[in-house]
């Protein structure tokens, strides 16, 4: 059952070998039939022309466009499912960094009084409140990051060991750039600084004489 013989394509044709599926070559044809053919083309943009011209002539037609295309389309509704999943944790982050900077502003009434009867100006309240607001993006990016760059050396880890028991080399499937690195702190800090707008703007509004009556 494994050997395997090579002819001559003539030969071969001649010999008109039937083939399991081709339950037609036992009696009534003497045509030589084939389960599949195999079309190459010398440049790999004119695969779908050549597939559309196949599927004309009446044949199914099959080639690796057609398993990138569905590829392509799993991977877009992936895309669009982990961009809800995304956005939807954004959002509850920016409501989670809009509350935590309005408490801060209630607890810390008296706090703001003190500062703008000393002299501070309402920017450089502002300005306070933004440094939290960033600090707060800039480590929760720090600390995403961090967590992501682990889980991903151990999924690198476990498949590694799975490779080594199947007596494949190791390959590195994870990777995380530096420009990456950078663009999600970044992204996480231009977050919060925008969730701290309203707060750093009602922090900047209150009357000092308010707060300090406050307690």
């Amino acid at each position: 059952m494994r050997a395997r013989v090579f002819l001559p394509l003539k030969l071969a044709q001649d010999l008109h070998v039937m083939q399991p599926s081709d339950l037609r070559e036992t009696s009534f044809n003497s045509t030589p039939a084939y389960i599949s053919l195999s079309v190459r083309v010398k440049n790999p943009n004119q695969v779908p022309a050549v597939e559309d011209a196949i599927k004309k002539m009446g044949f199914n037609a099959f080639s690796l466009v057609d398993a990138t295309r569905n590829i392509r389309q799993f991977f877009a509704v992936l895309d669009v499912f982990l961009g809800i999943f995304g956005s939807l944790a954004l959002a509850v982050a920016s409501i989670g960094i809009v509350n935590t900077l309005v408490m801060a502003i209630l607890e810390r009434r008296r706090e703001i009084g003190i500062m703008k009867a000393l002299g501070a100006s309402d920017a450089d309240v502002r300005g306070l409140f933004f440094a939290e607001a960033g600090a707060m993006g800039l480590v929760g990016g720090a600390v995403g990051v961090a967590l992501g760059w682990t889980i991903g050396h151990l999924i690198n880890f476990g498949t590694n060991i799975y490779l080594a028991r199947q007596h494949f080399p190791p390959e590195q499937i994870w990777s995380v750039p530096m420009w990456l690195v950078l663009s999600a702190i970044s992204f996480s800090i231009v977050v919060s600084l925008l969730s701290g707008l309203y707060p750093a703007a009602r922090a900047a509004r209150l009357d000092p004489v308010q707060a300090l009556r406050y307690e």
